[in-house]
């Protein structure tokens, strides 16, 4: 991103996301349903912090903030509620942190709503730089299909789902209700505001989503409930989930998002491809 300090879009998207991934990414990230684009999670810790920094994502998933903020000569704390995702994350982790010098990173399996407590109870006490994450949302996502091939008839969805065992961590906020996800994400950035320095930022990444048949303004509920934490929206940019080429926008979509899109636009209904990740940059509230 250097050289774009200015611009509120970012160009995340120039290559697709399965290859901005490399030899640190294990193959089974691929069975997250919501990976953290690496081309968005290296734009902003490049943006808000400087190496020797700490940076920590408190719903790390399979641990893409925390190996681009290694990569990039950061240390990195990561936590999740789903133990399946803490290994892979911590497996991966390691292998940056042995190509980095000076670098360390640390990832923890536990509820981002008890953060500080549980940063301090293993004595990590410093307070974090830079807080970077984008949290889970809706129990289900349009994962990777299946095709007629593997099924013996119609195309199927798999890697769908948050977790891959029999039921969800009681801590799993994608698994609730947007009442619930509300008052789940108040008290996890409460809990950021605790960890991090008092100069420092939060990043968040979010996009809508359709839960029952009804568009959530999940970006707008960020900002609410990280307003009610005590931050203030400091920035808003967008990242590109596509590339721009010919002065055309080829977006990477998923293909039950396009499938689903072309099904609206035969029926009579506007649809449209999602195009973009909403970056909301917070700092403490005056």
């Amino acid at each position: 991103m250097s050289g774009t300090e200015e611009s509120s879009i970012w160009a995340s998207g120039q290559r697709h996301p399965r290859w901005q991934r490399d030899d640190l990414y294990a193959p089974e990230v691929l069975q997250h349903p919501a990976k953290m684009w690496p081309s968005i999670a290296r734009a902003a810790i490049d943006r808000y912090s400087r190496p020797a920094q700490v940076v920590l994502d408190p719903m790390c998933g399979i641990g893409t903030v925390l190996i681009e903020a290694v990569r990039l000569g950061r240390s990195a704390v990561g936590v999740d509620c789903e133990r399946e995702w803490v290994e892979l994350a911590r497996r991966q982790v390691a292998d940056a942190t042995a190509s980095r010098t000076g670098s360390w990173g640390k990832v923890f399996s536990g509820d981002a709503a008890d953060l500080a407590t549980l940063l301090k109870e293993k004595r990590l006490r410093r307070p974090v730089d830079l807080i970077v994450t984008s949290p889970p949302y809706g129990s289900v996502t349009h994962g990777r299909p299946k095709t007629y091939r593997e099924t013996a008839g119609g195309v199927q969805s798999r890697d769908k789902r948050y977790f891959t065992g029999g039921a969800a961590h009681p801590a799993q906020l994608a698994t609730s209700s947007v009442r619930k996800l509300t008052a789940g994400l108040e008290r996890v950035w409460a809990e950021c505001a605790a960890v991090l320095k008092p100069d420092g930022v939060l990043v968040v990444t979010a996009r809508p989503f359709t839960e029952a048949g009804v568009t959530i303004d999940f970006p707008s509920l960020i900002v609410q409930t990280a307003a009610n934490a005590g931050f203030a929206l400091s920035e808003r940019h967008a990242a590109l989930l596509g590339r721009w080429t010919g002065g055309l926008l080829r977006v990477h979509a998923t293909f039950f998002h396009k499938n689903r899109v072309r099904a609206l636009h035969q029926a009579g209904e506007p649809s449209f491809l999602r195009v973009h990740e909403d970056v909301l940059v917070f700092g403490r509230a005056s």
